[in-house]
């Protein structure tokens, strides 16, 4: 997301005279449809007992300790002047980790780029591919595939590797959720079944109280892509749904979905700007393998 608004803000300075204000795609509009017709609808009967906090905290402690899954992530940023779209693939097998990502920009967004990551267990493996020349990195819309002609080759890690590692084995939002102080007052606690799946949500409050305390290093990333000031800064709740089943006898993540609206007044233009992101996430548990395919050079 980073530099995508700054682009945004130029661009809504040139188109000031015609209108002072644009944004994302309407806030009723979805970005991402989950492929499961009952996630995200609570107008069920509730499971007794269960606590959707509680749920969601255990699952998410059941997920980080498996040793062989793979997730699969979307994200998606529209607005009038440009559009983001990006594919995330993670492997975990046992102690060695393969992340693959895709990100795909139009119009003023120019952050199209593909990376690979690989630790075998005692060291680390990179790719960060910028080259967009003759297409070669591709999104097609329609059919919703990404595409890369050429990945290049694997060349040593020189990052923080344990930083790096820790966002990837355990990482699933910005936000601080080890507390149930960060539950909005609009927080429904309820757990929702539907053929052996578990259905709830979480929503985060956003006030500026929170977002200046406990939720701050969220709140600096979010002025940060709006390249605002904390002044005049609103943001909706965040909701966070989720899709829960037990899986070798523990509850376990299957899918989530982050959205998030907000808006800010730009630090030296003063121009107001919104945005709308929504981020899905899908979890398959066994049978993750890192292939030859996945390794390239490394493979070799």
């Amino acid at each position: 997301m980073k530099k995508i608004v700054w682009i945004m803000v130029v661009a809504l300075i040139l188109l000031a005279p015609i209108s002072l204000m644009a944004g994302c795609a309407n806030n009723d509009d979805m970005l991402l449809q989950c492929d499961d017709e009952n996630f995200g609808k609570y107008n069920g009967k509730a499971v007794e007992g269960l606590s959707a906090y509680d749920l969601i905290m255990e699952a998410y402690e059941n997920t980080c300790a498996d040793v062989n899954y793979t997730k699969e992530e979307y994200f998606c940023f529209n607005s009038s002047v440009a559009t983001r779209n990006s594919h995330l693939i993670r492997k975990i097998v046992d102690d060695k980790v393969y992340n693959q990502e895709i990100v795909v920009g139009t119009g003023f967004d120019k952050g199209t780029c593909a990376k690979r990551f690989y630790y075998d267990g005692s060291s680390a493996s990179f790719i960060n591919n910028t080259n967009t020349r003759k297409n070669n990195i591709t999104y097609n819309k329609s059919t919703k595939e990404f595409n890369v002609k050429d990945w290049g080759k694997f060349a040593p890690f020189g990052g923080d590797l344990q930083k790096e590692l820790k966002e990837y084995r355990y990482k699933i939002t910005t936000y601080d959720i080890s507390s149930r102080d960060i539950l909005s007052s609009m927080h429904n606690d309820k757990v929702y079944e539907k053929n052996g799946v578990f259905y709830c949500q979480i929503k985060i409050d956003c006030s500026i109280e929170k977002l200046n305390t406990v939720q701050l290093a969220a709140f600096e990333e979010f002025l940060d892509m709006l390249s605002a000031k904390s002044e005049g800064f609103i943001m909706e709740d965040t909701t966070i749904d989720f899709a829960i089943s037990k899986i070798d006898g523990k509850y376990k993540l299957l899918i989530w979905k982050r959205t998030e609206i907000y808006s800010g007044k730009h630090a030296s233009t003063s121009i107001k700007v919104s945005c709308r992101q929504e981020c899905l996430s899908y979890y398959t548990y066994g049978g993750t393998v890192i292939t030859g395919d996945d390794l390239l050079n490394l493979a070799q």
